[in-house]
């Protein structure tokens, strides 16, 4: 049975991925700040839970403890912890938001890679990390700066370690667009995003789950940035 690691499992696109490959018979490591009922409820499918604070040192040490402690050898690390909300709200603590983004989309995965690549190692068949990032990486939104500067750095590093994992480690990242809105959006807003996309459609996560998967099957895919996104990026004329 092989082994995946997800971080930020407890809902939506992590929850999504952490469900469908416990389908598909893989042993799943779930990452997450506190395990949510609906990813309490898969536990006896061959489901490990590590709760950790992202923005601890000593909690991610001792996640990555745990996790190395479990014997396993990874199939796939998959990073998909996020925080995503706009600049606006934080200007009274502008820069502990922007640490606590950076902890989680640069520096989590960066120190996650660096403890576990070697778990990840495979001569005959690479070990894959994806990193998800964002459509925003490449043109950010003004309302969301801060949130886009980190997933920039986050698609940077997958390059990094692309590089400084090759060839036993394979690494590389996915950018979204529009999947699933949440309850909060309003009509017009969903609207605004159809109306700056191409396939003006609510895809639901599957696209990426088999953008992971395309990923795990070639072989030759590595330092590379897939655009799961409708047509968004380029839809805004």
């Amino acid at each position: 049975m092989q082994t995946v690691l997800i971080t930020g499992a407890s809902r939506r696109l992590g929850l999504y991925l952490t469900q469908a490959f416990l389908r598909d018979g893989y042993e799943v490591i779930a990452l997450t700040r506190r395990a949510s009922d609906e990813l309490n409820a898969e536990t006896g499918k061959g489901l490990h839970i590590i709760e950790a604070d992202y923005g601890s040192m000593a909690s991610l040490e001792a996640a990555a403890t745990q996790i190395r402690a479990l014997g396993r050898p990874l199939r796939l690390l998959v990073h998909n912890a996020s925080l995503f909300e706009k600049d606006e709200l934080h200007q009274n603590d502008f820069c502990s938001f922007y640490d606590e983004l950076y902890q989680v989309h640069m520096r989590m995965p960066a120190y996650l890679n660096e403890q576990l690549g070697d778990l990840l190692q495979s001569e005959t068949d690479a070990g894959c990390i994806v990193h998800i990032t964002d459509i925003y990486a490449e043109n950010p939104n003004p309302a969301f700066g801060l949130y886009c500067s980190t997933k920039a750095g986050l698609e940077n590093l997958a390059k990094t370690y692309a590089k400084r994992l090759a060839p036993g480690v394979r690494v590389n990242a996915i950018a979204p667009g529009p999947l699933m809105f949440l309850p909060s959006h309003k009509e017009e807003e969903k609207a605004a995003v159809f109306n700056e996309t191409l396939i003006k459609m609510e895809s639901g996560f599957e696209p990426i789950l088999k953008g992971i998967r395309f990923i795990l099957d070639n072989g030759f895919v590595t330092g590379s940035t897939l655009k799961i996104d409708g047509g968004r990026s380029i839809g805004k004329l």
